[in-house]
């Protein structure tokens, strides 16, 4: 009799989705990465070599800045260039930039990360961000679960954003059995809107401005204001996980 008791307190689980960028980190990582970049801290390449590197990076910049390329193929060309400027060091360059971003972790995820972490609650983070940096920054943070950017993609792929994050997350829920649990949502813009429209709750970090459009457009959702609401959230979420 207890396997039923289980099927249905699992149903009735929330499952949280969570973005990085201005959500799970208080910054934008991708303007960190290009710093990065610029600074090109690649220990496995020569003088000449780093400068290459940070000369291919401007002269990008150069085309972006001038909308000579869109912002996908910036992404897109930059991770091409990342990988040239990577390849070999065994991940060095990516840990070191982890590092970095670890330090702009809202502090206030903390319980959320510790919990996730521990795998008291189901959660995955899903961003735009390329997986080439982004997939480790997730496991560094307790995440079993990552969705981000492919490392390799055709130049009509987009980023992991907008309906294409909506239709990977759903995907990913479908794969794990857990498509029809209740769905929260932890985000600060509205190129989300896809994802929340299939939510029932959204913790919002964004703009007062956006969130006054969310509550016009999407009457159903349940908003809670980030970062003081992670804490009331979380503790919801446990409550009904115990529940049953």
């Amino acid at each position: 009799m207890p396997l039923p008791m289980v099927a249905r307190r699992a149903e009735r689980d929330p499952v949280l989705i969570f973005d990085l960028d201005g959500t799970m980190l208080a910054v934008n990582s991708f303007p960190c990465w290009v710093r990065f970049m610029l600074r090109a801290p690649f220990a496995q390449l020569r003088p000449a070599q780093r400068t290459r590197a940070v000369a291919a990076t401007l002269l990008l910049l150069a085309l972006r800045k001038t909308g000579l390329i869109g912002h996908e193929d910036f992404k897109r060309r930059l991770q091409h260039r990342w990988q040239a400027a990577t390849a070999g060091d065994r991940g060095a360059a990516e840990q070191l930039l982890i590092s970095q971003l670890l330090r702009a972790v809202r502090p206030e995820m903390a319980p959320a990360l510790a919990a996730i972490a521990t795998g008291s609650i189901d959660a995955v983070l899903a961003t735009a961000a390329v997986a080439d940096y982004a997939e480790g920054l997730g496991r560094a943070l307790g995440f079993a679960h990552v969705l981000a950017t492919k490392r390799q993609r055709a130049p009509s792929e987009p980023s992991n954003a907008g309906a294409q994050k909506r239709d990977a997350v759903m995907q990913f829920l479908a794969g794990r059995g857990w498509h029809e649990r209740p769905r929260i949502v932890f985000t600060d813009h509205r190129d989300d809107l896809p994802l929340m429209r299939l939510c029932e709750t959204v913790v919002w970090f964004g703009t007062a401005r956006d969130r006054a459009t969310l509550e016009r457009d999407l009457p159903h959702l349940r908003i809670a204001v980030g970062p003081e609401a992670v804490a009331d959230v979380l503790q919801d979420t446990r409550a009904e996980a115990a529940m049953g």
